[in-house]
C-alpha cells in the first residue's frame, strides 16, 4: 500500500488542478491527517452576536455559502460549509463532484472555505485587512452593540471632534459619558439628515487601524501593530 501511495503522490505531483481538488475536499470534509475548522464567530456579548448575525457583510458571506453548497450539490446542514466531523459528507463524492466543476468554480469554492476558517482577532486578519484596503463604508452602520461598547471618555471625545466638530465636544467634555453618547448619535443624526459626513467609521473599523486615544485599544491596537510591521 505505501508503493501505491508513494507513486500516487508522484503522479499528483504532475496534476496540480487535481491537487488543488483534493485539497478542496480535504478542506471541506476533513481525514485522518486533516482537521480544518470553520471560524465560530463566539460574541462576548449577546447584543454583540446579534448585531453581527444582521450585518450586511455576514448576509452575504451567508448567501455565498448558499450558493457554493447549490453549487456542490450539498444539503444545506448546518451554519458552515466546512464540516471536519461531517458524516454526512464523503470525500471521494465531493472530490467526484470537484472533479467535473470548472477551475473558476473550484477557485470560487476554495476562496470561500479560507474565508470561513480565517480565524478571528489576530494579527493576520489585520495584516489581510489592510493588503486588500478593505473599506467597511456601506456595509457597517452605528447601533446600540456599538455605543455599549463605548466607555472611555477620551474615545468618546474624539468620536464628538469626528462627527460633531471640535467646538462640540470641548462643550461636551465634562459631560457624563451617556450625555456624550447621546451627542454623538445627534451628529450622526444631523450628518444623515443633512448628507454630511453621512458615511461615518469609527476608527474602530478601518484598515489599518489606529486607536481613538494614546493609550490604544488594547490587544487590537497591539494586532494592528504586528501587521503594519509585516506589511512594511
Amino acid at each position: 500500500m505505501l508503493h501505491r501511495h508513494a507513486a500516487i503522490r508522484l503522479a499528483m505531483m504532475k496534476d496540480p488542478q487535481l491537487a488543488m481538488r483534493v485539497m478542496v475536499a480535504h478542506a471541506i470534509c476533513g481525514s485522518d491527517l486533516w482537521q480544518v475548522r470553520p471560524e465560530p464567530q463566539k460574541a462576548d456579548r449577546e447584543a454583540s452576536a446579534a448585531s453581527l448575525a444582521n450585518a450586511k457583510a455576514q448576509s452575504a458571506f451567508d448567501a455565498e455559502r448558499k450558493d457554493i453548497l447549490t453549487l456542490l450539490g450539498l444539503p444545506e446542514k448546518g451554519p458552515t460549509l466546512t464540516r471536519p466531523f461531517g458524516a454526512d459528507l464523503r470525500i471521494g463524492a465531493l472530490l467526484t463532484t470537484l472533479i467535473k466543476l470548472a477551475e473558476t468554480d473550484v477557485m470560487r469554492i476554495l476562496t470561500f472555505v479560507m474565508a470561513e476558517t480565517l480565524s478571528a482577532g489576530t494579527s493576520l486578519n489585520e495584516q489581510i485587512g489592510n493588503h486588500l484596503e478593505v473599506d467597511m463604508t456601506g456595509l457597517w452602520e452605528p447601533e446600540d452593540a456599538f455605543f455599549d461598547l463605548l466607555r472611555d471618555k477620551s474615545a468618546l471625545h474624539e468620536i464628538l471632534k469626528e462627527t460633531g466638530g471640535k467646538e462640540i465636544a470641548n462643550a461636551n467634555i465634562s459631560a457624563t459619558v451617556k450625555v456624550q453618547k447621546q451627542a454623538i448619535r445627534d451628529n450622526l443624526k444631523t450628518a444623515q439628515d443633512d448628507g454630511t459626513n453621512a458615511q461615518w467609521l469609527p476608527r474602530y473599523l478601518k484598515f489599518p487601524f489606529t486607536a481613538c486615544t494614546r493609550s490604544g485599544a488594547g490587544r487590537l491596537s497591539e494586532m494592528a501593530a504586528r501587521a503594519q510591521k509585516l506589511s512594511g
